[in-house]
């Protein structure tokens, strides 16, 4: 459980769900009182929702036997979680997460949870809208009104209290060059150069 919590300090998420791929058939075969499967199996799906990987969480939820999904009212929270994810509730994500008092070792996934998923619709919403009422905002983060408002204020959205609305500020993001036909066909004669020299 030591790599795990390793895996969680350092917010190393796809180490995190690798180490947990690796170690679930292990789990499978062999009595491991070491570990509690309800923090393994909570930490494993947090790291597929962390990681946007919603097909993956869900087969994971098929594939645990009914006696681990039936022992652990907490692991059933967290696949209430995924859900709301999968069908795009952003409302009762929030709700969920915020609803009961996590164990040690799942509390910081699920807090870091909602933070990207705060962090993703503020970029999607400024993609998306030039402009959208408060209360909207407000339903796809998960916040009150006044928190909203310090939210997008701080990243410069316009804000007209008069007809409740906020024009989000565009956010640039660098995007990775393409290769062009150009750049491939030159690459290709270096390559061939090379090997000929």
């Amino acid at each position: 459980m030591d790599t795990v919590k390793g895996h969680i300090a350092n917010r190393d998420y796809a180490g995190l769900v690798n180490f947990c791929e690796e170690l679930e058939p292990q789990l499978a075969l062999t009595q491991n009182n070491t570990i509690s499967l309800e923090d393994f199996y909570g930490t494993f799906m947090l790291g597929y929702l962390l990681e946007q990987d919603l097909p993956s969480a869900r087969f994971l939820w098929k594939r645990l036997g009914e006696n681990v999904k039936g022992s652990s009212k907490e692991l059933r929270l967290i696949w209430d979680v995924g859900i709301a994810l999968w069908q795009r509730d952003y409302d009762n994500v929030y709700k969920l997460i915020d609803s009961k008092t996590w164990s040690p070792v799942i509390a910081p996934l699920m807090e870091q949870l909602g933070e990207n998923l705060r962090e993703r619709m503020l970029v999607l919403l400024s993609e998306a809208y030039s402009s959208i009422t408060i209360d909207d905002v407000g339903r796809y983060l998960g916040l009150p009104r006044e928190k909203v408002l310090s939210v997008t204020n701080e990243r410069e959205w316009a804000i007209d209290l008069s007809t409740d609305m906020l024009q989000p500020k565009k956010i640039v993001q660098d995007t990775p060059q393409s290769i062009s036909l150009a750049n491939f066909s030159q690459l290709t004669d270096l390559v061939i150069h090379l090997e000929k020299s």
